[in-house]
């Protein structure tokens, strides 16, 4: 009776993921697979073919699930198929189509039962290799809904998934496996010792078997024409089952090493394809690397120019503030030592407090055209340009500078080249006769 197959393995990093999604969908090429043949596959669940971790990341999000270890497995294949002989096949040893087969629905229906139906991401029908086969793509969350690999597929439940297996086929003619049978890992080593085989030992294997001509017993005086006739027969039957034994035995160690050979053939000749494909992708990467190593080291000269620039000018900098520290430093000396500062100093000093003088004329100027009532009014004005306003009488005060101490007295103050005390008065007495012509106009209204 044919046996139901089922295969699990972990896709444990995202390349192995991103393996399957274009072995499955074949977006690369598939050695052991009939391109003539790849209409016949199908996807039930991933209509769209996405990218399976995609998927997989998508339905963690929906559950606002966080793998704990960064190498948390998040992905599970399963192959489902069964024995070559599982399936029937015509005169050109093809499978019948499946596609709508009760086989693949009843496999769908087993997967969604035993692991969720939102958590099977896919299940992808092959029909275009020798044996019909799905893989169906799993992401390992429990009933209590955690991450867990280890849980969903531990080898208890692995065990029992392959009873259950066995009995969801059952109806079409498949059954379970032998329990813990080695048959598979003794196939292995008879494939990879036939491989290893030495050249004696290939020679011995393929050398004719030596027959020794077979004589008829001498007979016995007292036997019988027919009972001689039959103990001959049974004693040539004997010699024949132990020379076809000898030579059943010997063609399936020929068969074994030439299905050996046949397939670290095939195996080589994809080793190479892929052996090719790296080298070539080894190169772009390469070359990549190579471009962004120009660009980077095109950047790192830039940077280290302008830093060598910045540095430049700091240096500078910093040789200018020592040296106007030094200067101020030599001027507060000679101040507290009661010595002249110097001619350049001084005519330094002096050019300075008439530009700031110059300026607070021309701010005063603005501030006699608004309509004042007292000196304190323009206090948020100077405060602003960082002057300290200090009344000493109604129309007399005081402005000095809160970083260099320059101070200025309103006598000495002359915007539009008159005293400033004369015109502040003016413009008092003008805002208060436009109040008291104000208070005459009719509906309270504003004089124009």
């Amino acid at each position: 009776m044919p046996y139901a197959i089922l295969l699990v393995s972990k896709l444990k990093t995202p390349g192995m993921a991103t393996s399957a999604t274009q072995h499955n969908y074949r977006l690369e090429e598939t050695p052991n697979a009939d391109p003539a043949q790849t209409w016949r596959n199908m996807e039930y669940v991933n209509f769209e073919r996405r990218p399976y971790l995609q998927l997989a990341n998508e339905r963690l999000a929906e559950l606002n699930l966080v793998p704990r270890r960064r190498d948390a497995v998040r992905l599970v294949e399963l192959v489902l198929t069964a024995s070559a002989d599982g399936f029937p096949r015509g005169a050109d040893g093809r499978t019948a189509d499946l596609i709508n087969a009760p086989w693949v629905k009843d496999n769908l229906k087993f997967v969604q039962q035993q692991f969720g139906a939102k958590n099977v991401i896919g299940f992808m029908l092959h029909q275009d290799e020798i044996t019909p086969h799905l893989h169906v793509l799993v992401v390992p969350l429990t009933p209590d809904g955690r991450l867990s690999c280890r849980d969903v597929f531990s080898p208890a439940r692995l065990h029992q998934l392959q009873t259950d297996y066995g009995l969801a086929m059952a109806p079409h003619g498949l059954e379970r496996g032998i329990k813990y049978s080695t048959a598979n890992h003794e196939d292995v080593r008879r494939y990879h010792g036939a491989q290893l085989m030495s050249k004696e030992q290939l020679m011995e294997l393929a050398r004719p078997l030596a027959i020794a001509p077979y004589r008829l017993p001498v007979p016995h005086e007292r036997t019988s024409t027919e009972q001689y006739r039959q103990e001959s027969q049974a004693a040539f039957n004997s010699q024949f089952a132990r020379l076809q034994e000898q030579a059943n035995k010997k063609i399936e160690e020929l068969a074994t090493v030439a299905t050996a050979n046949a397939h670290e053939r095939e195996r080589a000749r994809v080793l190479e394809k892929r052996l090719a494909s790296s080298q070539s992708l080894v190169v772009e990467i390469r070359a990549e690397l190579t471009t962004q190593t120009g660009a980077l080291t095109t950047q790192v000269q830039q940077v280290q120019k302008e830093l060598a620039t910045r540095t430049t000018e700091l240096a500078e900098q910093k040789a200018r503030a020592d040296k106007t520290n030094l200067n101020h430093l030599s001027a507060v000396m000679k101040h507290l030592q009661r010595e002249p500062l110097s001619e350049k100093l001084t005519a330094w000093g002096q050019e300075m407090r008439q530009k700031h003088q110059r300026d607070i004329e021309g701010a005063l100027v603005k501030q006699l055209l608004k309509p004042l009532q007292q000196v304190m009014d323009m206090a948020p004005m100077f405060l602003k340009n960082s002057y300290v306003l200090e009344v000493l009488s109604p129309t007399s005060f005081t402005l000095t500078h809160e970083k260099n101490g320059m101070r200025f007295s309103s006598a000495e103050l002359r915007p539009n080249g008159r005293d400033f005390v004369e015109q502040f008065r003016e413009a008092v007495e003008k805002r208060r006769g436009r109040d008291q012509a104000g208070l005459g106009l009719p509906d309270g209204g504003i004089e124009m």
